[in-house]
C-alpha cells in the first residue's frame, strides 16, 4: 500500500471537504493526532490514509447511509460462530449487555441491536436454555 506524504493527505482531506477536527470525530481520534498528520509532525498511518481516500469518493453522508443499510446476522452481533450453543449464546449476550447498556455509556440503539439478535438466537429451540421452555414473544 501507498504510503502518503502529509501534504498528499492534508489535501486529500481538504478536497474532501472534512476538516482534520471532522476526521477526528469519525475517527475517534483526538485532533491534535490527525492535525500532526497533516503537519508531518507524524506518519500518517495507511487506515487513515485508505478512510481519506474513501472519503473523497464518497460523501461522509452516503458512507453513513451505507452503514446504516447494512445488515447483520444474529451470530455476527452476538460475535459467535452460527453453531453457537445456548450457553455461549447467554454468555455473549451478557457480555454485550455489560458493554451496551446505556448505563454503562451504550445507547438505546445498540442495546436494541443486541437485544434482537438475542431473541433471534433464542427463536431456534436449540439454541433455549433448558429453563426456556418456549420461544420468546415476538
Amino acid at each position: 500500500m501507498k504510503t502518503l506524504l502529509y501534504t498528499e493527505f492534508a489535501a486529500l482531506l481538504a478536497r474532501t471537504g472534512v476538516s482534520q477536527a471532522g476526521f477526528a470525530r469519525l475517527t475517534g481520534l483526538t485532533p491534535r493526532q490527525v492535525n500532526n498528520w497533516c503537519r508531518g509532525r507524524a506518519a500518517v498511518p495507511p487506515w487513515a490514509a485508505a478512510l481519506a481516500v474513501v472519503l473523497d469518493e464518497h460523501s461522509p453522508d452516503a458512507i453513513a447511509m451505507r452503514l446504516e443499510e447494512a445488515s447483520f446476522s444474529w451470530h455476527e452481533t452476538l460475535g459467535l460462530p452460527p453453531a453457537a450453543d445456548a450457553t455461549s449464546v447467554r454468555q455473549a449476550m451478557s457480555r454485550l449487555a455489560l458493554a451496551y447498556h446505556s448505563d454503562q455509556g451504550g445507547t438505546p440503539a445498540q442495546m436494541a441491536r443486541v437485544n434482537a439478535a438475542y431473541a433471534q438466537a433464542r427463536a431456534d429451540p436449540e439454541r433455549r436454555l433448558p429453563t426456556e421452555k418456549h420461544p420468546p414473544r415476538p
